[in-house]
């Protein structure tokens, strides 16, 4: 994959470690039990470096610890009890679990090189209603609320990160947030001296951004970095890849720049074409990183290519780098029949193959009439069947779950190279499993019916 990014012309990865990090000490008890060994560790970043790949580090200091604060242990360092994604911005040992967290990530990247430190910072839902937030609030600025308590918090984690990783790190952080604070109040504390805001929008046409918002930023950051997508930022249960989405999203993140960029006293640093692999860690899969390879590339090519605009030769360009024949944005058909970057067996199998056979097994399904006559919910509910008919239905529905199971076995082997076991199982039963548990209830069910040799009176109640 960084081999594949290198080609494709960026400069570096933002890489957020979150639970897969070979956490140390005080934060080894909540890595995950497939995180990546110190070895591992050494030969991404390596790897990155041989290539020229500048890795930049994202931890989540204030929104998105869900990682950490979803666990029993952790509940007394949360915002809001409820909700484990913010922490209690007042307690200092919850952000003293923050900052071992950068202790520990720099002093890994630290011979690796790192020029820029994201400490992310986005959609922090609900912050200082905890009892140590409130009494900061009261204690340090009633004026500036809770808002004051969220840019100290900033400003102090940004300079921790800095101390960490080096003088010369460049100090990153999502935008959100920061857009909907007091300008006066970011102004005071001087946070445009220390961090560089990434201002993030995957929608589109860029809705969610606008002229004030641009201007209010420039007041305070001489300088900003624009984020898109090339995928996992569709919607949140996305499996299959929209290209022309995320190529819109990025052809009109390039005419936002040339609009916006001008208000910055240093302009825009750079692109962040960012690819989720879930909205947040409580979430489930959205598009993997095969499904969205081919957009990756693509979006690269735009920002590469960059003001100039024509679809054909970006799209041209994509496909050479990746091997395909063809490149085509269609809604959610394949970019290409045939590609030769890593990857592309599980992409075609997942966006091509298993569609086409679900929507087979339906119709089979759905006009099968000894199925529809005898082994209908009525049927399987109330045990009510024709036993005659039953060996014409289960050679039928195995059939249907023989070529089920052929297809499922042949995107579990092309996945083997490029997942965890669990990674692939999570998929397999979000995406795949339901038409698997629906053929099999069938097996079942027939299978159960078969043995009855009485049935009920009519009529009998429906239960609901």
């Amino acid at each position: 994959m960084l081999r594949l990014i290198s080609k494709g012309g960026a400069t570096g990865i933002l890489l957020e470690w979150e639970d897969m990090f070979p956490w140390t000490g005080t934060l080894e008890q909540f890595k995950s039990t497939d995180a990546y060994s110190e070895a591992d560790v050494d030969i991404i970043l390596n790897e990155a470096k041989t290539l020229k790949l500048d890795v930049i580090p994202l931890v989540q200091t204030f929104g998105h610890l869900e990682w950490i604060l979803k666990y029993e242990e952790m509940r007394k360092y949360r915002e809001n009890d409820a909700y484990p994604q913010v922490l209690c911005l007042g307690n200092e040992e919850g952000v003293e679990f923050v900052k071992e967290m950068i202790r520990q990530v720099a002093k890994k990247h630290a011979k690796y090189g790192i020029p820029f430190f994201h400490i992310g910072a986005d959609e922090a839902f609900e912050f200082g209603v905890c009892r140590e937030s409130l009494d900061w609030i009261n204690k340090n600025g009633k004026s500036g609320g809770k808002q004051l308590l969220a840019l100290a918090h900033l400003k102090a984690i940004a300079e921790f990160a800095k101390q960490e990783a080096g003088d010369s790190t460049q100090i990153l952080a999502w935008h959100d947030m920061l857009k909907d604070f007091d300008s006066r109040l970011i102004k005071n504390l001087e946070l445009g001296q220390i961090i560089q805001p990434v201002v993030w929008d995957y929608s589109e046409n860029i809705i969610t951004l606008n002229d004030y918002i641009f201007s209010t930023l420039a007041e305070n950051f001489p300088t900003m970095w624009a984020s898109s997508a090339y995928k996992g930022a569709n919607y949140p249960s996305a499996s299959t890849s929209e290209v022309r989405h995320y190529e819109t999203n990025n052809r009109n993140w390039i005419k936002t720049k040339q609009a916006q960029e001008r208000k910055f006293k240093s302009g825009f640093q750079g692109i962040i074409i960012t690819g989720w692999q879930r909205y947040d860690h409580l979430a489930g899969l959205c598009e993997t990183l095969p499904i969205g390879t081919a957009s990756m590339m693509l979006q690269m090519q735009i920002a590469l290519n960059a003001p100039g605009s024509d679809l054909e030769t970006t799209r041209r360009q994509a496909g050479k780098l990746l091997g395909c024949q063809t490149f085509n944005v269609d809604g959610v058909k394949t970019v290409s029949n045939q590609c030769t970057y890593k990857g592309f067996q599980t992409y075609v199998i997942y966006q091509s193959e298993v569609p086409n056979l679900f929507s087979r097994i339906d119709g089979e399904l759905g006009k099968n009439h000894h199925l529809m006559g005898w082994a209908n919910r009525y049927n399987r509910k109330y045990n009510i069947s024709q036993n005659w008919y039953h060996k014409e239905m289960l050679p039928f529905v195995q059939s249907l779950v023989a070529q089920y199971d052929r297809v499922e076995n042949d995107l579990r082997a092309s996945m083997k190279d490029l997942f965890f076991e669990n990674t692939i199982d999570e998929f397999i039963y979000e995406n795949l499993g339901e038409m698997s548990e629906k053929l099999h209830g069938y097996l079942d069910e027939i299978q159960r019916l078969d043995k009855l040799r009485a049935w009920p009176k009519r009529h009998f109640p429906i239960r609901k």
